[in-house]
């Protein structure tokens, strides 16, 4: 193998490399360890012998998850790349934090929604790795609370992510706005024993979502109930 072509797979395959790259990165990183430009068919020849090798896999136009590395990219990983300022949030975050049980299909997301006539683009996209369902919810609610109480940064830093606390209270706001479709999580599948109750009380409290987190655990009280009376 070329040089070049060697010393761009050692440094995707670096410790803190990224888990999804963009074109114009891989053209750069290619560039840099050539020394010199990399012709535009050289580096998509490049490309095309990566992705049958399975090390790197597209997912839209110009964007690819990096699984030179360890671990490999995931869908999530390219979140922020597929929606400017996005952060797994909802049903993903959730599962990921191991307090969801019923594992989503493809990766849910949320992004700022500004006062003012631009609105960021929302709805399902479809990506060669599986969708991904972007909502909205006004900026105001996004950033609530403390950034330890709102991002998951235990995890790594792979991709912005929720906390399952705030991907719980996200759900909950966007399932009683007129202006969404989503419906409120299921009881059954939301494991409250894998929740932060103290944090989720500080970021009902910061969302305005106190009487909402109440009405809804009230029914995770009474189902738990209705269940320990069949068993």
């Amino acid at each position: 193998m070329i040089a070049w072509k060697q010393a761009l797979e050692r440094q995707l395959s670096e410790l803190g490399a990224p888990p999804a790259i963009t074109l114009g990165a891989l053209s750069r990183a290619a560039s840099i360890t050539r020394g010199t430009d990399v012709p535009d068919r050289t580096l998509q020849a490049w490309i095309t012998d990566a992705i049958a090798r399975g090390r790197l896999a597209p997912v839209v136009r110009g964007l690819y998850l990096n699984r030179f590395t360890s671990p490999p990219g995931r869908l999530a990983d390219a979140v922020p790349h597929v929606r400017r300022d996005a952060v797994v949030s909802l049903h993903t975050a959730l599962d990921e934090a191991g307090a969801y049980n019923n594992p989503p299909h493809g990766v849910t997301a949320v992004v700022p929604l500004d006062v003012g006539p631009t609105r960021p683009r929302v709805g399902k996209v479809t990506t060669a790795q599986g969708p991904v369902y972007v909502r909205a919810v006004p900026r105001r609610i996004l950033e609530a609370g403390t950034l330890e109480d709102r991002l998951d940064l235990d995890r790594g830093r792979a991709h912005p992510r929720a906390t399952p606390e705030k991907a719980l209270l996200d759900w909950l706001y966007l399932a009683k706005s007129p202006r969404s479709t989503l419906s409120p999580p299921s009881l059954q599948d939301v494991e409250l024993d894998e929740l932060n109750k103290a944090r989720l009380r500080r970021l009902a409290k910061a969302m305005g979502l106190e009487q909402t987190l109440t009405q809804w655990l009230e029914g995770k009280f009474v189902l738990r109930a209705q269940l320990r009376g069949k068993t």
